[in-house]
C-alpha cells in the first residue's frame, strides 16, 4: 500500500495498480471524470448552444438587413440548440 500511496501523491498511480489494490481489499474499482462545474449535459450542451447561437445570429441578421427580422432568438437558440443535440445523438 506504501508503494500506492507514493504513487498516487507523485500523480504516477497506473489503473492496473488500484485494480489490484481493489482487488486484494475485496473491492471493485469504479472511476470516473466529473465536470468541474455543472452536470454531464451541460457539458454536452455546450458546444451545441454555441453553434446554435451563432447559426441563429447569423440568419437574424441576414434577415434584418432585408427588414424581415422576427425576434423571438433566445428561443430559437434554443430550438436550435435541441435540433442539433437530437441530430448528434446527445440528447
Amino acid at each position: 500500500m506504501n508503494y500506492l500511496e507514493k504513487s498516487e501523491a507523485d500523480y504516477r498511480i497506473t489503473l492496473g495498480s488500484l485494480r489490484d489494490a481493489a482487488d486484494a481489499l475485496g473491492c471493485q474499482l469504479v472511476y470516473a471524470l466529473v465536470p468541474k462545474s455543472g452536470s454531464i449535459q451541460e457539458l454536452a450542451e455546450k458546444p451545441a448552444r454555441t453553434k446554435a447561437a451563432e447559426n441563429v445570429h447569423a440568419v437574424e441578421h441576414s434577415m434584418a438587413l432585408e427588414d424581415q427580422a422576427v425576434g423571438g432568438v433566445p428561443q430559437k437558440i434554443e430550438e436550435e440548440t435541441r435540433r442539433i443535440l437530437k441530430r448528434t445523438g446527445k440528447e
